[in-house]
């Protein structure tokens, strides 16, 4: 494949999962490249392409150079998408689109709902939903079925639900947010042709959601994690306020879709990995208290939900040998990095075993996933009980597994198990 060949923005080329055909040239070739505008591209702009593990970390660290807003006013728009956001969207207003001081405050005052003693706090009720979401799918089993819709039952009805709790939500309204979530990756990533009037539609009612959940959580608060973000006080140079309700607004959007896309994609494709690996599946099975830790890395790496992230550059840069300009955008490919032949041995093998497993699947730096513990705990107390309960039984993919158009998410769209007696 030559360099001129390759257009990131060609969603096309993502729908089979992540080209690695063109991560491999770009890391061979080009590990820090100009990725020249295309028809496709956002905003008629070209951009840098970061595809190498160590050169990701590196970009990914030195947040003073490389913005998650604006590039300190390097641009009027910016963000984490490769489109420019405007700033009363989402940069400066979302966490992940923040930079210091004000994302240092953000960031303290949220991660306390994802301290350890909260998830050990947490964990009883994360086995009871994933036991209740089972018991259904093991009946039908039972009955005579033999497959069932993994994505949909399971994949995706645990992280909804445990973020859900997290954040307080009635269980009544729990349905709404799969939609809601999965409006704003499509939006995240559409291209030219996309009739975006739903999605748009879609967001709306999230925001007005959130926008009535903001203010009864003002007016009687309670334990929830929302409640405390509403309700909180940050220093703001030494000027203490309370996030307006925009900002609370964005935390919402930000804490359904992250706590329910990354994670649904991670144990989707993970599963269907370890299932193509039947030898590992056995011995995963065998020995669930040895291996699972291991397993879990190795999925995340593997499935890489996210493809990419995008910085702006803060000021004139030398990296890599190539002139980066202020204002320039800059994706770094999670899902390259985790690919990277200089750290992973035989990266394109799926290895429960693996011992040296540094993945980037929560990113790095400043911005490391802020679930990332959480999300671990809900892959492994899954991955416990779906190994006990499926015992005596022979599990398999049904399906090729089908991915969603985007270059932003690996997002999976359809994953299916067929599941004969052993």
């Amino acid at each position: 494949m030559k360099l001129s060949d390759i257009n990131l923005c060609d969603l096309a080329q993502f729908e089979q999962g992540c080209p690695e055909a063109i991560f491999r040239t770009l890391r061979e070739q080009a590990p820090v490249w100009f990725h020249p505008a295309t028809p496709q591209a956002p905003d008629g702009e070209g951009f840098w392409v970061i595809s190498k593990h160590a050169d990701a970390r590196a970009i990914l660290k030195n947040h003073e150079d490389f913005s998650s807003e604006t590039g300190y006013g390097a641009r009027v728009g910016g963000g984490t998408t490769l489109g420019d956001m405007s700033t009363d969207m989402a940069p400066g207003l979302v966490l992940a689109m923040m930079d210091p001081p004000k994302h240092d405050e953000i960031r303290g005052l949220v991660s306390q709902g994802f301290y350890p003693r909260t998830l050990e706090a947490l964990e009883p009720e994360i086995r009871r939903l994933t036991r209740r979401l089972l018991e259904p799918v093991l009946r039908d089993l039972d009955a005579g079925a033999t497959e069932f819709d993994f994505l949909n039952r399971v994949a995706t009805e645990l992280p909804l639900q445990v973020i859900c709790t997290v954040g307080g939500l009635p269980e009544a309204d729990w349905h709404h947010m799969v939609e809601w979530a999965d409006a704003a990756i499509a939006f995240a990533a559409h291209d030219k042709d996309t009739d975006t009037a739903p999605l748009i539609a879609k967001m709306t009612e999230m925001g007005m959601y959130a926008y009535g959940l903001v203010q009864k959580l003002r007016a009687e608060p309670n334990d929830s994690l929302m409640s405390i973000i509403v309700n909180a006080e940050i220093n703001n140079a030494g000027n203490p306020r309370k996030l307006d309700d925009l900002e609370a607004i964005r935390f919402f959007n930000l804490l359904i879709t992250g706590g329910t896309e990354t994670t649904r994609n991670s144990i989707a494709y993970g599963y269907y990995a370890l299932l193509q690996h039947p030898e590992q599946y056995a011995a995963l099975e065998d020995n669930p208290d040895e291996l699972l830790d291991g397993a879990l890395e190795e999925m995340l790496r593997w499935s890489s939900a996210v493809h990419f992230n995008r910085r702006t550059a803060a000021r004139d840069v030398e990296y890599g040998d190539q002139q980066i300009k202020r204002g320039d955008k800059v994706t770094v490919w999670y899902s390259s990095a985790n690919r990277d032949a200089d750290v992973f041995e035989d990266p394109y093998t799926f290895n429960i075993y693996r011992k040296k497993n540094p993945q980037v699947a929560f990113g790095y730096g400043i911005h490391h996933c802020l679930g990332a513990a959480l999300a671990r705990l809900e892959m492994k107390i899954l991955f416990q009980e779906l190994l006990a309960c499926m015992k005596g039984r022979n599990p398999q993919p049904a399906n090729d597994i089908r991915f969603i158009r985007s270059n932003r998410h690996q997002g999976v769209a359809d994953m299916r198990v067929r599941v004969t007696p052993r």
